[in-house]
């Protein structure tokens, strides 16, 4: 492999085991404050008992998520020079803030959550759970500021320096609010509740496979049921609205993820399909007429672009900004006012970025499959959350076994779509790192050797997977442990009879 080969391979490696934890980092925190604040409301000490063990959990998956994603930053300068060189000005800035607002408020209060209980009111515990949510979320929303920048670049100029061509910002709240901002960070926090819900659904479904903690698992899973049908829901929507600006943005992207090569109106959804991309085919055995279109742009007609002719675009467009550059030259040879070289740096930038072609495309059928088979579970959390409302309401959830070891089974999916939505997004950039204006080719280390990234590869393989391992065996170790701890709940503080499902428990003795 060459250098550029493994300098992308190692930084997605590190991106996509980093992103394992993520998602419920992002979930959980928050389904955490909201049993916090059914107890507060409530006084029933089941609901405290449930946070604090999740909690613990909680704390596992920060920790693993902070130890596999530091190393992260320090990549863009050691693989990344000529990116980090080309977009510091900008993507710094967020990536500043992640680490010095949402990190340490998140960090903070874990701490006082774990420790704080017994020491501090009901209300200042409830408070420091919400402050971990907020944390957590923020740290998601800075980050997805600055990838999102990198999809759709706004608030900025181009300019030529001593040490090169480089982006410099303009509009600081343009850029943190571009194009794609905000849908995009409500599609992946949604994921991560998502994640959350199907993560402690399985839990407590284990519990009462097990028979142990019946009460407290029942009385869970009631509110994480509700919880994961409303964000599965809210995942759809998400995902159509965020489809729309991909196809007004990002118009390759949608091509690469439909699998369409020549522009058509009226272009078809394939659910099922393999993308051949030495012959420009997709094989679609199945095909719905004017879906794509009607996703895409809400019109069953709507044109929608394909691979081979967005090419030649972009081919024209590099070909119009070389002749820009030839012209500007001149006048800047005659008039060198700091207005021209400004354009002239920004057509070069341009020129350079457009001029691609299929060699430089990433695995079509990778983007292709990825964004299916993420659609395709979105749809499945939407139907495994209203069979559980349909068993809820017939009060039979609880005895389900079919049911109870769905859940529990699915909890790795939500992992994995959330993974298959990050490839569907950073494969389908390419073959840009800054969408029109940086190739992922002209971003890296050209000083580095392929010996040096091969060796940090290997390092971080070895390391990344025993942090894998060790996540696995402890999160499996505490939930296994804790269904064998005897729960101590002082009964005398519930109220007689608790709403669980749709029967009432009375928890003095009998039903």
């Amino acid at each position: 492999m060459d250098l550029l080969a493994l300098s992308r391979f190692q930084f997605a490696f590190t991106a996509f085991v980093h992103f394992i934890f993520v998602p419920l980092t992002l979930g959980l925190s928050v389904f955490i404050a909201i049993l916090k604040t059914l107890y507060l409301k409530t006084k029933n000490p089941l609901y405290d008992e449930l946070s604090m063990f999740l909690m613990k959990l909680f704390a596992i998956n920060f920790a693993a998520g902070v130890a596999t994603g530091l190393t992260m930053e320090f990549e863009f300068g050691t693989n990344w020079f000529q990116y980090s060189k080309f977009v510091g000005d900008i993507f710094g800035s967020p990536l500043a803030i992640e680490g010095l607002m949402a990190f340490f408020l998140e960090s903070t209060f874990i701490g006082i959550f774990l420790y704080g209980r017994g020491r501090i009111s009901e209300a200042m515990h409830t408070f420091s759970a919400w402050m971990v949510a907020l944390g957590s979320n923020l740290s998601a929303l800075w980050i997805l500021i600055a990838n999102s920048w990198m999809q759709t670049p706004t608030g900025y100029k181009i300019v030529e320096t001593g040490q090169g061509i480089r982006a410099e910002l303009t509009d600081f709240w343009a850029a943190v609010l571009n194009h794609t901002t905000i849908i995009r960070f409500l599609h992946t926090v949604d994921a991560g509740q998502i994640t959350a819900g199907f993560f402690v659904l399985g839990v407590l479904a284990y519990f009462l496979l097990k028979r142990q903690h019946v009460e407290m698992a029942k009385l869970g899973m009631k509110v994480a049921l509700i919880y994961t049908s409303i964000v599965s829901v809210l995942a759809i929507i998400f995902g159509d609205i965020s489809g729309y600006y991909v196809a007004k943005y990002q118009p390759l992207k949608l091509a690469m993820a439909e699998g369409i090569w020549n522009t058509e109106k009226g272009a078809p959804v394939i659910p099922i399909g393999w993308v051949d991309q030495k012959e420009q085919k997709t094989y679609a055995p199945i095909a719905i007429p004017g879906m794509a279109s009607f996703l895409s742009y809400h019109d069953f007609n709507a044109e929608v672009k394909g691979i081979n002719d967005l090419i030649k675009e972009y081919q024209q467009k590099a070909k119009d900004y070389e002749s820009k550059v030839a012209e500007l030259e001149k006048q800047y040879a005659v008039n060198p006012t700091p207005e021209l070289k400004q354009q002239l740096a920004e057509y070069k930038a341009y020129a350079k970025a457009y001029n691609i072609s299929h060699a430089d495309l990433p695995s079509v059928n990778v983007v292709f499959q990825s964004f299916h088979f993420m659609i395709g579970l979105g749809f499945l959390f939407v139907f495994v959350s209203l069979w559980g409302l349909y068993l809820l309401k017939k009060g039979t959830i609880y005895q389900n076994t079919a049911f109870l070891k769905t859940v529990l089974y699915s909890i790795p999916l939500p992992f994995i779509a959330s993974e298959l939505g990050w490839f569907t997004a950073e494969v389908g950039r390419q073959p840009w790192l800054v969408q029109g204006m940086l190739k992922t080719a002209d971003g890296v280390t050209y000083f580095n050797t392929s010996a040096n990234v091969l060796f940090s590869v290997i390092t971080f393989i070895l390391i990344y997977t025993g942090i894998f391992v060790i996540y696995v065996k402890t999160m499996k170790k505490k939930v296994q442990e804790y269904a064998k701890k005897n729960i101590v709940v002082d009964y005398e503080t519930v109220p007689s009879t608790v709403q669980v499902g749709m029967y009432s428990k009375d928890t003095k003795g009998g039903v």
